[in-house]
């Protein structure tokens, strides 16, 4: 009994999650130990040598018949310098990868407009605002020389709509811009553009100002392969859609769920499926290559039959992954998901047992080979936690919770109850992840996986069916184009609904410690619970929750900063802290910019505030934003228990409370010398920066010496003004020039007290 029990929970069947283990740590070690990778690549090729001569002297071993005195080949040695060879190489690997950037790449050209050559290697993104997508640059032309490179760049072009450029992924293309150094997040713990570019290669961007700075070479730049196989299925995926479905944002939803064209869906439709915890489904991922496998298996069933049959149905089916994976652009989910499946067919078709954790391994393994750097992804990381949790948990749940037999009806509720507890296997491995990485949290994403799943997935069927069909009748496909388009019109339908309840999302990011704390302790208590031991997994709970608690009493949250500025992209939303009462001072532009703010508020300990002062929003956005008081445009004062908030003159607003004020003024013509005037942070909008300007702002900052001021230049600010402005905040100490990367964060000198209260 004792050794059925170390078998079960040794990892010897999984071979490929001891070496997956070896890569991520590798991987992890080269990107964030500065060794330095010709340390690491020397460690590498020592370790080959070991690992060669470990070999030769196990061969020398067998030849001379004494194999059987030493044990069984390999060595142990010899497996332990082959898991430190897997280590170091890939640590080199990584560390070359993440931390180095091409000698003849883009970035000695940042600042410069050049005219770039080379091949379109992402599929063009259209937005409100331009074009955009990744380039790989061949050639330069500065000044009438011609350089040879190999970089990445991403490319945006402005204003260039839908249709108005006629390239494709694989185009060659000449491009003008001006060539600038990658940025990073504009708030803490929001989206890096440039770590997330660096993991794709991309090491600078280029702007375009309009369409006629881009010129199509009218060819391909594309290998045969893409040439002739996976630019006409998508060019089909694509006209299919068109001719069979006629509801533009059913087609969109469709688009991005088939092929990946997210971009096509409206930002509304994609904020309700990441309010309610179902975004996963726009993401082309295993429920896609599940769906594809089966039905190409189910065309190939009479081939089987065979042993040669089985195994060129392998072939077959791995060859149509491989052009669904390019056509979906390559995803690290759908590349995870293809190759899990054709080890599990593999392992079928040789009549081998296979396990899906070995196979998840495997798969991993072989994603991080061809980019060691997807270890970082966001969407590899989700998509594993989700198939992982599918694995331990699901089988262990329909066990737990659908026993017995029954007619139809007990049936019918198994199936059903069998999808929600897929669902709660899954939402149990992504939730974290997406607190961390979103700092929020659905409490109905259990609910609303349901229907949306349910839905989605009949309209995928539909959708392969009328792929399939549409090659032979015209008329069968558009009946199934119409099923595919009511269910899609039901998936966003229910996340529009869940979407809209109130208290549906709550703003949330767990540290980095509970973060782990919940992926090592989940397990445990879940295997004591499935076999009966109440005890033991109540016990296990109450420890973490103990471990939790004193946690935050022995390390508790830094107090909430006096003075925050929050970049949301051109504009600004500023929050203020009294130590009792919160205050928030602008609202942005759109709907959305409320989340970004939220976000910051938690993420940096402020409560909710008590009241919403109208600077630059509009009075509607101001008034559609939670809080207990709204101070609009025409409002002059208001009194809190803690905060004092005055509107001397027109854009000026000035907030204080017993340890700081804040004076925030439009244009340095509205600033006067009066004590309303005065305050310990300020914030200045400037739209021109003469030598009258520079007067008056010079002549206010020595009368009011403001401790900490912010200058903002305005958007049609000149650039030689710009750069003056820039040039008078750098000669003078506590005066700051706004960043779009860098936040304005401003402490309370003393600490928080009940004086005069």
């Amino acid at each position: 009994m004792k050794k059925k029990n170390i078998r079960n929970i040794a990892l010897a069947p999984y071979p490929s999650v001891r070496l997956l283990g070896f890569v991520a740590g590798g991987v992890l070690a080269g990107s964030f130990f500065p060794v330095g990778v010709e340390v690491w690549f020397g460690m590498a090729l020592a370790s080959l040598l070991a690992v060669g001569g470990a070999l030769l002297y196990e061969w020398f071993l067998s030849r001379s018949g004494r194999s059987l005195a030493v044990g069984r080949f390999p060595l142990p040695v010899s497996t332990i310098l082959f898991l430190v060879l897997v280590f170091t190489a890939f640590a080199a690997y990584a560390d070359l990868r993440f931390n180095h950037v091409p000698r003849n790449g883009l970035l000695p050209f940042a600042g410069k407009s050049i005219v770039l050559s080379g091949r379109v290697e992402s599929r063009p993104v259209v937005s409100s605002s331009g074009t955009r997508f990744q380039m790989e640059v061949r050639e330069v032309f500065d000044d009438g020389d011609a350089t040879e490179l190999c970089d990445r760049a991403a490319v945006h072009v402005r204003g260039a709509g839908k249709g108005e450029l006629q390239i494709r992924r694989g185009s060659l293309v000449r491009v003008k811009g001006s060539v600038t150094a990658l940025g990073g997040a504009g708030n803490r713990g929001e989206f890096n553009p440039h770590q997330a570019s660096r993991l794709k290669g991309v090491s600078a961007s280029v702007f375009a100002v309009g369409v006629w700075q881009v010129q199509s070479d009218g060819e391909s730049g594309a290998g045969w392969f893409e040439r002739f196989l996976v630019e006409p299925v998508a060019l089909y995926l694509e006209n299919a859609l068109k001719t069979r479905v006629s509801g533009g944002r059913e087609r969109s939803f469709m688009a991005g769920v088939l092929a990946g064209q997210r971009d096509q869906l409206s930002p509304e439709l994609e904020l309700a499926f990441r309010r309610t915890g179902t975004a996963h489904i726009l993401a082309v991922s295993g429920l896609h290559v599940g769906l594809l496998v089966l039905v190409v298996n189910l065309l190939l069933q009479r081939l089987k039959s065979a042993a040669w049959g089985r195994w060129a149905a392998v072939a077959l089916t791995g060859f149509i992954l491989l052009v669904y994976t390019m056509v979906t652009g390559g995803a690290a989910s759908v590349r995870r998901a293809s190759i899990m499946a054709m080890v599990v067919l593999t392992g079928a078709a040789s009549g081998r047992q296979s396990f899906s954790l070995n196979a998840l391994a495997l798969a991993d393994v072989i994603i991080l080979f061809l980019d060691p750097l997807d270890l970082f992804s966001p969407g590899f990381q989700m998509s594993n936690a989700a198939v992982l949790s599918i694995l331990l948990f699901n089988p262990r749940l329909n066990q737990l919770l659908n026993r017995g037999g029954g007619g139809a009806g007990r049936r019918i509720w198994r199936f059903v109850n069998s999808s929600l507890l897929l669902t709660l296997a899954a939402s149990l491995g992504v939730a974290p992840l997406i607190a961390w990485y979103f700092g929020t949290f659905s409490l109905i994403a259990f609910v609303a996986n349901f229907p949306v799943v349910l839905f989605s997935s009949l309209m995928l069927y539909a959708l392969f069916g009328m792929l399939l069909l549409n090659l032979v009748s015209a008329a069968a496909a558009g009946v199934l184009g119409a099923a595919a388009q009511f269910f899609a019109a039901l998936a966003l339908d229910s996340a529009s609904f869940f979407s809209s309840f109130p208290f549906g999302v709550v703003n949330f990011r767990p540290a980095a410690f509970e973060l782990l704390l919940f992926f090592f302790l989940l397990p445990v208590p879940f295997f004591f619970l499935v076999r009966n031991r109440w005890k033991e997994g109540v016990g296990v709970l109450l420890v973490a929750t103990n471990i939790l608690v004193w946690q935050a009493l022995f390390f508790p949250p830094a107090a909430s900063p006096a003075f925050l500025s929050v970049n949301l992209g051109r504009n600004l939303s500023f929050l203020f802290s009294s130590g009792f009462e919160s205050i928030q001072i602008d609202a942005g532009r759109k709907p959305s910019d409320g989340e970004r703010i939220g976000r910051q508020e938690a993420g940096f300990g402020f409560s909710s505030p008590s009241a919403l002062v109208q600077l630059f929003s509009p009075d509607s956005l101001v008034l559609g934003a939670p809080s207990r008081h709204h101070v609009l445009r025409s409002d002059s004062l208001l009194v809190l228990p803690s905060v004092v908030i005055a509107r001397p003159a027109g854009r000026v607003v000035k907030l204080w409370s017993r340890r700081h004020s804040i004076l925030m003024a439009s244009g340095t013509g509205s600033l006067q010398k009066s004590e309303l005037f005065r305050a310990d942070t300020a914030v200045l909008w400037i739209y021109r920066f003469g030598l009258k300007q520079q007067r008056e702002l010079a002549s206010w900052l020595e009368y009011s010496r403001p401790k900490h001021c912010l200058l903002v230049p305005g958007g049609f600010l000149k650039r030689v003004d710009r750069e003056m402005l820039r040039r008078f905040s750098n000669e003078r100490p506590g005066v700051e020039f706004r960043s779009k990367e860098r936040q304005m964060v401003v402490w309370p000198e003393e600490a928080l007290s009940f004086r005069g209260e």
